[in-house]
């Protein structure tokens, strides 16, 4: 059976409404990770949540074409949705990375499977709800940065030494990581090697100990460095 035009019709202008909220979505949320540098941006995110809803849409049209829209036995969509769960947990394992016993990517996985749950949710039929989540999850990943510096200051005192590539790029991303962690640039003291690289010392406070920051400096190529508790 081939496409029906009259079948189309019932379902498209419903379509391309829950698509244009799911990519706007996705854009959000890719914006996000974006503006930090992670590897799933934006093109990426907005991606998952066009598929994820493009599968929500097809498992409609699959109840249409075998049962008709006026059947009162559906196929289960839920079928299609739990599909596109365990497929988006491969991609977000994807997305976590482990270098020099640091993990990192880990909240760049959990937006990986947010933004499919919100894909799912739009293409179910309720866009404002995906909307909703959409600004609850930037809130979490923006808002919630003055609340991690916060604990940080409160936290051990720890001093760091890293070494990196005398590199603009590197050293910037470095210093951003610091900057997000509560570290102020007045606490960082930048020594050149002979080897060419780039000697960083300051002093810090971590609530959560060495793991979480050396994880993020790990993300950085090139970085290696040490944390010794005061």
């Amino acid at each position: 059976m081939l496409e029906s035009w009259e079948l189309l019709q019932t379902v498209l202008a419903e379509s391309v409404v829950k698509l244009a909220v799911s990519l706007l979505c996705g854009v959000l949320l890719g914006m996000e990770r974006e503006l930090k540098g992670k590897p799933a941006g934006l093109r990426t995110i907005a991606l998952i949540t066009v598929g994820a809803t493009i599968f929500m849409i097809v498992s409609d049209l699959i109840a249409l074409v075998t049962e008709g829209p006026t059947s009162i036995t559906r196929v289960d969509p839920s079928r299609i949705a739990s599909q596109v769960v365990t497929g988006i947990g491969f991609l977000g394992a994807g997305a976590i990375i482990q270098a020099r016993g640091a993990i990192h990517g880990l909240t760049t996985a959990a937006t990986i499977w947010v933004a499919a749950s919100i894909g799912l949710c739009v293409g179910v039929g309720f866009p404002l709800l995906g909307i909703a989540v959409t600004v609850l999850v930037l809130l979490v990943l923006i808002a919630l940065i003055p609340v991690r510096a916060w604990l940080s200051r409160r936290g051990d005192e720890e001093t760091l030494t890293l070494v990196l590539p005398n590199d603009a790029l590197a050293l910037r991303r470095v210093k951003n990581i610091l900057r997000q962690n509560g570290v102020p640039d007045r606490g960082i003291a930048l020594e050149p090697e002979k080897d060419g690289n780039l000697t960083i010392k300051l002093t810090y406070r971590s609530h959560a100990g060495q793991q979480r920051l050396l994880e993020e400096l790990s993300s950085v190529e090139g970085v290696h460095g040490e944390v010794v508790s005061s």
